[in-house]
């Protein structure tokens, strides 16, 4: 299993810091996307091999340089439970939606197999898609969803799919009430 830890913060770094090449060398890693939002908002999604290396990240971080250039708003770590490849090529654009915990069983029993024999199965022919990654967050009971794209138009078609998909027999509309929040992001750095 992989691990995403996510950091959010109100205001980014003056200046260049090294962020990625920091944390690159960090025993765990598996991957980093850092993501620029309105204002001066950032999004930092770091996977991870092992739950211990993303939550040593920090730590191991602020060993290597020093006190954070910004203060988070947001930290936590959470198990990939999905991650699905699309197109080639670098993304630009990415939507991030949040499914605020705590979810009820049944709506998470739903949303996982909504995801796995309705969402991920549409969501593989859109174009400009480049990865999409479902996480877990078990203590909170609740889920954040990333789609990267090549293009704007790519994460609207993205949106359009999702929200096209028909709501089946065996499913609940009352559980299936989409993200409580959703937000979209420049891409400022991947890998």
């Amino acid at each position: 299993m992989t691990y995403a830890r996510i950091q959010t913060t109100d205001n980014r770094p003056s200046g260049d810091f090294p962020l990625a090449e920091i944390i690159s060398g960090h025993p765990g890693y598996a991957g980093l996307l850092l993501l620029s939002g309105p204002g001066q908002t950032g999004f930092l999604l770091t996977l991870w091999k092992s739950r211990e290396d993303a939550e040593l990240a920090s730590s191991r971080t602020r060993a290597a340089a020093g006190p954070p250039p910004v203060d988070l708003t947001y930290d936590a770590v959470y198990e990939v439970e999905e991650d699905l490849p699309g197109e080639t090529g670098p993304a630009s654009v990415a939507l991030v939606g949040w499914f605020d915990g705590p979810l009820s069983p049944a709506r998470i029993a739903l949303a996982r197999r909504r995801g796995r024999e309705v969402v991920h199965p549409a969501l593989r022919s859109v174009p400009g898609r480049v990865r999409s990654l479902v996480l877990w967050q078990p203590s909170q009971l609740g889920f954040v969803i990333v789609h990267l794209a090549s293009s704007s138009d790519g994460l609207a078609a993205i949106g359009a799919t999702v929200r096209s998909l028909p709501v089946r027999p065996d499913e609940d509309p009352a559980l299936l009430t989409g993200p409580d929040r959703l937000s979209q992001y420049q891409v400022v750095a991947e890998g």
